[in-house]
């Protein structure tokens, strides 16, 4: 398992129990600092053990993308561990000369893939992707474009950043993408402070984005995996599309596969001088430290990054107002879902409070929703066999959020059906629940135990793994830009009243702004059909088979087993053993053919 997905699972629960913090709790004791060169520092000490969890927070994810390079936060996340002109190589002269030929046969490749895009509209082609629809010269270049790659490879040295940390006691170095924020943490014995400090530094100052191009095969793969050889990925990537209709949360953090393939390092360049500057960035650390102390080792290695020449740019384009009713109706190798969207609110919003203490009354095993659907009516499953949105809600499989986004908001429910059920009776459930709501006002001890268990669960997570739940909660709103709000949200929280309840259900839950996906079970309610039939399955075989990179591959496998370890549904976890005994296979005829 590759080192972006060995703590996938770590912070993907991290993530899911943020979403449902609303609730008081502890108050978060922060310590703020300036540098000259914009960047800005937070502290929090704790000492229950001689530890801290060391982090940088970029303000920037997928809403600050255009199309074009849509997916380029995320590349940056795998980029960043690629080493510097110190970390990461043999030879660095070597390295960048092979670089700069690289780059020039990209070039050469970009006006070939011009003359592919003009076929595929003409209908000459159906896919650029396909290796029999490139052009002649384009093969020509990728053939001495893959003997460069080999070279480079003979140069690098693996997980560089990663050993350094490792035999220094550090642990669970690792990076993550959002829509609004991306975020590199590691957790350091205290006395090995200054190791972060340099190495954080130098990747920050001098970064060497070698195998770029290779890379954003890796994500395209990761794509792959991920979205669309999945039962749903590709119908709820529609439906997210749907739902925003003008903003740049329209395309998901993976991004669409034809910006992955295109995105330049010319383009990478740019977008990290924008982004990646101290005047967008935030240090938190939070441990066995002190502030006042620790600050000037802080300055003495980051002050010397200079300042970006220009702010990051404003994301001017809003969501427009939605004039009707939207669904999505399709069918799966799945159990029935329904999920029902509106447009809400953005993060720090008075509305937000409100929106997310009645997502708290809607969800849990003593919520609305469970009751309804789960107990009462017996129509939905118990537990989520898969849990590719970070829903709150431990792990049920219905639940409500409100999603408050840095720009714009969404209030989400979602349920998923047992079998012989249709989707359409889980949305008319739902929606008995949200009319409830609307025309009476939750009892006062309702909402009271309401925010007891939000409360409960803060100060849990607050206490998770020495410091990285905080380090979690106060990024995620220093990154949308103002960590006080980390403190400041509870507290509001505790004010919501039952009136405050039933008037955002009212002004929120209306029908023409309703968005609506219904998923029945492809070929009946037993799901008939099979993997043979399965478009997405035969995709994902012929792509294996075809691979000719056994690194690549093995990283591939790696995500496979992650996934394979995480799924609870009997039928994918079928498709993905199979998937991964043909990528094994694979991987041996690639491995003796060498």
């Amino acid at each position: 398992m590759n080192r972006y997905s060995k703590h996938v699972v770590a912070v993907c629960t991290v993530m899911m129990l943020i979403a449902a913090l609303p609730a008081a709790g502890q108050e978060i004791d922060v310590k703020e600092y300036w540098l000259d060169n914009g960047m800005q520092v937070l502290m929090v000490e704790r000492h229950e053990a001689p530890t801290i969890m060391a982090s940088i927070f970029a303000r920037v994810g997928s809403s600050n993308e255009t199309t074009g390079i849509t997916g380029i936060s995320h590349l940056f996340e795998h980029m960043m561990f690629k080493g510097t002109e110190t970390i990461g190589t043999k030879d660095i002269k070597r390295d960048r000369r092979i670089m700069a030929q690289l780059d020039s046969l990209r070039t050469l490749m970009r006006a070939e893939e011009r003359t592919m895009r003009e076929k595929l509209h003409r209908g000459e082609i159906k896919d650029m992707m396909d290796p029999e629809a490139k052009t002649p010269r384009y093969r020509e270049l990728d053939t001495v474009f893959d003997s460069l790659i080999v070279e480079q490879r003979q140069l690098i040295i693996k997980d560089q950043l990663d050993e350094q940390y490792s035999k220094h006691g550090g642990s669970f170095l690792n990076a993550m993408t959002s829509d609004d924020m991306t975020m590199y943490f590691v957790r350091l014995p205290k006395n090995k402070i200054e190791l972060f400090m340099w190495l954080e530094s130098d990747r920050f100052i001098n970064p060497v984005f070698r195998e770029f191009y290779s890379e954003r095969d890796v994500v395209r793969e990761e794509r792959r995996l991920g979205v669309e050889s999945t039962p749903t990925g590709l119908i709820e990537e529609d439906f997210r599309a749907m739902f925003w209709k003008s903003s740049s949360y329209h395309w998901d953090v993976i991004g669409w596969p034809s910006d992955l393939g295109s995105i330049t390092r010319e383009q990478a360049d740019a977008y990290y001088d924008t982004y990646y500057a101290p005047n967008n960035l935030t240090m938190i650390l939070v441990g066995d430290l002190k502030p006042d102390k620790l600050i000037k080792l802080v300055k003495k290695y980051f002050e010397r990054i200079p300042r970006g020449a220009t702010d990051p740019p404003d994301v001017v384009t809003l969501e427009e107002k939605q004039h009707g009713e939207r669904r999505l109706i399709a069918e799966a190798e799945t159990n029935p879902k329904a999920e029902i969207w509106y447009h809400t609110v953005a993060w720090k919003h008075p509305d937000s409070y409100a929106l997310e203490i009645l997502a708290g009354i809607m969800s849990g095993k003593t919520g609305r929703l469970y009751k309804k659907l789960v107990e009462e009516k017996g129509i939905a499953k118990s537990t989520a066999g898969r849990r590719r949105r970070m829903f709150g809600g431990g792990g049920l499989a219905v639940r409500a959020r409100q999603d408050s986004k840095r720009y714009a908001g969404a209030f989400m429910i979602s349920a998923e059906g047992i079998s012989d059920v249709r989707a359409e009776q889980l949305e008319e459930a739902m929606y008995e629940v949200i009319e409830n709501l609307k025309k009476n006002p939750v009892p006062e001890e309702e909402l009271q135990k309401v925010k007891n268990q939000l409360r409960v669960q803060k100060i849990r997570f607050m206490d998770i793994m020495s410091g990285i739940g905080i380090l979690f909660y106060l990024g995620q709103n220093a990154a949308k830009g103002d960590w006080t709000e980390a403190n400041n949200n509870p507290k509001m929280c505790d004010l919501v009243s039952a009136e405050d309840v039933q008037r955002v259900a009212n002004s929120y839950f209306a029908n023409d702004q309703r968005n609506v996906m219904t998923i029945n079970t492809k070929g009946g309610p037993k799901g008939e059909g099979g993997d043979s039939e399965d478009p997405r399955f035969i995709r994902a075989v012929q792509m294996i088979k075809s691979m000719k990179d056994a690194g690549r591959l093995e990283q591939m496998i790696g995500m496979f087993s992650m996934r394979l370890d995480q799924t609870e549904d009997p039928e994918q976890k079928t498709r993905m053993e199979k998937l991964l005994k043909i990528a094994n296979e694979r991987l041996k005829e690639l491995k003796a053919a060498e």
